[in-house]
């Protein structure tokens, strides 16, 4: 026993990082090919990814036979890696490049958080991001947007990490923020370079540090950078078709950028957008709002303070601020913008994961917003008792030729969220508060497994 105690000391860190990758494997790779392409942008995607295996052609995008102008070639470029890797064009290596990209985004949000407080706050973190519904739906469906926010969150963490590590690295981190801007140019267009510089210009305003943005030292290196992993595809695209390139690529991405976003042809009102990113956030979303109720009660008088003696604050406190502006931001951007809401609130999932991650490390470790905390789980446990009583009363509405397909799923269903509501239960009276995140973010892999495994195949077999 004393030799496993002091193995596991010794390797923590392999261990942990083993753990999260293990779970990684269930939420993201778990029986990736137990379903078919179900949307009709995931089959458009396919057939480009496709189509840039059988020509050959990674430069112009190709979708039934005509050209494709309306996004960047890079997804579809690891798309067809993956199918030359494997030597097989089918749903599963079509979406293991994405659940590569989810995984990343993981593991990044942990070392990260690693680097700015702790292993465990790193860990938290990574968790709260890992169990999230929309992060683990979009991790299964071959679209852009997956790739597209971890190369956002890339450059901006690394553009706001440069205000927490030594002079030794700054450059290089600079020079990281803007080669991942450029990524997510070729990813999905210039609205993730945009906002990704709106965001790090904030955070060194924010910090009284904004002529460091300018110095010569990270900015022309910086952009020499930029443009040549984001020109060279642009300037030869407009080689090769000219003013159709220029009319049904470039002019959308700057109008987008810089003029009326209230245009957009996929306009959603305002207020559309938040239940969406409450319902991508689940099962985090109760304590998300037990967050906000703390802050209003202990720090909305001082909020002002957060910013005009930010210096003073502590390194993690900082950290905190600086993703708040992160996600205000990215939030008002993408919800007055009107575009895609449902694929874009994976993008907010990562700087709210770490100011999750802050408020659940208190609980934690320093015994901090208890009470907030537990009713949010009860009101969590009150809503898987809901999805069990729609479980077992599913047979009403359904036919009885489709019903005898759903029994099992029945009754497993049942079964893990009674199992749920018990556990979590168990842990918030016994006043285990690692069980207490471990437990919730354990039902959220059962979940995902269950979902993947039974409830689809019966959805499929329904339609």
């Amino acid at each position: 026993m004393e030799k496993c105690i002091r193995f596991i000391k010794k390797h923590r860190e392999i261990l942990a990082l083993s753990g999260l990758l293990i779970v990684c494997y269930f939420l993201y790779f778990f029986s990736i090919g137990n379903y078919p392409l179900i949307f009709p942008q995931e089959e458009s995607y396919f057939s480009i990814a496709r189509s840039m295996n059988n020509l050959s052609d990674y430069i112009s995008l190709n979708l039934n036979g005509n050209y494709f102008f309306e996004k960047p070639p890079l997804f579809f470029f690891f798309e067809s890696t993956a199918f030359t890797s494997f030597h097989i064009i089918n749903e599963i290596t079509a979406r293991i490049p994405v659940a590569l990209s989810a995984t990343y985004g993981v593991f990044l949000t942990y070392f990260l958080g690693k680097r700015i407080c702790s292993k465990k706050y790193g860990m938290i973190c990574a968790l709260i991001l890992a169990t999230s519904i929309e992060y683990i739906f979009l991790a299964r469906c071959v679209v852009i947007n997956m790739l597209f926010a971890i190369c956002i969150a890339s450059s901006i963490f690394s553009g706001i990490y440069t205000l927490f590590c030594t002079e030794t690295y700054k450059k290089y981190f600079w020079w990281l923020a803007y080669i991942m801007a450029s990524f997510s140019v070729l990813a999905n267009g210039l609205s993730g370079a945009v906002l990704s510089a709106l965001v790090i210009f904030l955070a060194y305003v924010t910090a009284r540090k904004w002529e460091e943005v300018f110095k010569p030292l990270f900015i022309v290196p910086g952009l020499l950078f930029f443009c040549f992993v984001a020109l060279p595809w642009h300037i030869i695209m407009y080689k090769l078709h000219g003013t159709a390139f220029v009319n049904e690529y470039l002019m959308k991405q700057f109008w987008f950028v810089f003029t009326d976003f209230t245009s957009s042809p996929n306009k959603y009102p305002f207020y559309y957008f938040l239940p969406i990113f409450l319902f991508g956030l689940m099962p985090w979303t109760f304590s998300f709002f037990a967050q906000i109720i703390v802050f209003v009660q202990k720090s909305l008088k001082n909020v002002v303070e957060f910013f005009t003696k930010f210096n003073n604050l502590q390194r993690l406190e900082q950290f905190i601020v600086l993703n708040v502006i992160f996600f205000v931001v990215a939030f008002l951007i993408f919800a007055l913008s009107g575009v895609d809401v449902t694929m874009h609130v994976l993008i907010l999932l990562f700087p709210i994961s770490m100011i999750l991650g802050k408020f659940w490390l208190d609980y934690i470790c320093k015994d901090e917003n208890e009470r907030v905390i537990n009713i949010s789980t009860l009101l969590l446990n009150f809503l898987f008792i809901l999805m069990a009583i729609g479980l077992l009363l599913l047979f009403v509405f359904i036919d009885e030729t489709y019903g005898s397909k759903f029994i099992v799923s029945q009754i497993l269903g049942i079964i893990l969220i009674m199992f749920s509501v018990i556990i979590n239960s168990f842990a918030l009276f016994k006043d285990k508060k690692l069980l207490h995140f471990l437990s919730i973010s354990g039902v959220m892999i059962l979940f995902s497994m269950f979902f993947v495994k039974f409830i689809i195949p019966c959805i499929l077999d329904f339609m």
